[in-house]
Parts: C-alpha cells; sequence; structure tokens
C-alpha cells in the first residue's frame, strides 16, 4: 500500500511538475505588449534552464528599483557561440526590450492545479519585477537577440529607434531573421494573441525586409 501511494504521489508530481514546466516556457504566460527595462548590471547568473540578469536603477522620485531579466539557459548560448567576452559584466548598462509574466491569477486560471505563487510577476511600483528579456541593447548601442519570449514586431512598435535599424537588425543576422520569420507564421495563426493592428504591423515590417518571409 505504501509502495502504491508512493507510486501514485510521484506520479502526480511529476504532472504537476510537467505543468509547471509547460506553463513556464509557453507563450501564453507573458503579456504579449513588451515594457523597456534599463539599468545597471548587478549580477550574472550564467546557469541552466534560464539565465538571469539583475538590474537597477532609480525611479523619478529616487528609489532604487531591480528587475530580474531571464535570457536563454547557458546551453543556449554555448550553442550560440556567445562566449564570455560578450556576456554582461557587471557594471555594464544595459536595456532591454522585455515581456512581463501574466498575473498570477491569469496563470493560474490558465493552468489550473500548477502552483505560481512564487512567481515574481511584474506589477507597477514593485521593488523587484521579473520579466523575460528579448531584445537586449548592449553598451555599444548594438541590438542582440536574447531570450525567446515576445514577438519581435511589438519591440519594433513600441521603440524609440530608428525602423530602419531594426530591419538591419533582421536583416545581418540569419538567427534573428529564421526567429522573425518563425514569429511572422504564427502571426497569421488564429490561436495567438496579436491584435489586428499587431498582424499587420508585422506584414508590413515583413514587405520592408531585403529578403521578406514568404
Amino acid at each position: 500500500m505504501k509502495k502504491t501511494t508512493a507510486i501514485l504521489t510521484g506520479a502526480l508530481g511529476a504532472l504537476v511538475c510537467a505543468g509547471s514546466v509547460r506553463a513556464h516556457h509557453s507563450y501564453l504566460a507573458f503579456e504579449t505588449t513588451p515594457i523597456w527595462v534599463r539599468g545597471t548590471v548587478v549580477s550574472f547568473e550564467h546557469k541552466n534552464p534560464h539565465t538571469l540578469i539583475t538590474l537597477t536603477d532609480t525611479t523619478e522620485d529616487g528609489q532604487t528599483r531591480s528587475w530580474v531579466v531571464e535570457g536563454p539557459p547557458q546551453n543556449a548560448l554555448d550553442r550560440r557561440g556567445i562566449g564570455a567576452d560578450v556576456l554582461p559584466t557587471v557594471g555594464d548598462t544595459l536595456e532591454f526590450c522585455a515581456f512581463p509574466y501574466k498575473s498570477v491569477a491569469e496563470l493560474s486560471r490558465l493552468w489550473p492545479g500548477v502552483d505560481f505563487s512564487a512567481r515574481r510577476s511584474w506589477q507597477p511600483g514593485s521593488s523587484s519585477q521579473q520579466v523575460a528579456g528579448r531584445v537586449m541593447f548592449v553598451p555599444d548601442a548594438q541590438m542582440r537577440l536574447w531570450g525567446s519570449h515576445g514577438p519581435i514586431s511589438e519591440c519594433i512598435r513600441s521603440s524609440d529607434d530608428r525602423r530602419q535599424s531594426w530591419l538591419d537588425f533582421i536583416n545581418a543576422d540569419p538567427n534573428v531573421r529564421q526567429t522573425w520569420c518563425g514569429q511572422r507564421a504564427f502571426a497569421g495563426s488564429p490561436s495567438n494573441a496579436l491584435s489586428t493592428a499587431s498582424k499587420e504591423f508585422t506584414e508590413e515590417i515583413n514587405g520592408l525586409l531585403a529578403k521578406p518571409c514568404e
């Protein structure tokens, strides 16, 4: 009986963990509207399953605020050939187009039975906010594809940078273009949460590329 109970308990635990992993990695866990995060790097955790960059900045009223920016796992960076010489270091000033997690209530509605109480979802006014970094702007003002969550088109729509700089970003890097084309294909899917305006903007940008995605 104890053995049977242990097996059932382990099976249930595995199901909950699997649900947590699916929820954690699903695009549905994130808002589709990005926020822009800028600050000084105080720590960089080069690890799996996610690298974590902690940034601090100062609000208009003089308060110090912390951002925890999730990025790709260490092994993904290794596969992309990103070495220590280009990884974030303490003292760097970085900016991210980032996507916040949905509220705990919304995540719990999407994945009933999964415990999200420890998730540091983005809340205005919070002293520590956790987001998924999509595009990173490094000290030399260059863009780098960072994490895997969030539509690049929404980064472009909300950016103050010239549109041509984004076109150059997509045109110049095959990995970025492949990501863009995959997201552009998904934008046409009825299952995504992008607005009609967002989908139309995606097509507009795609048509301006040196080699538009088919």
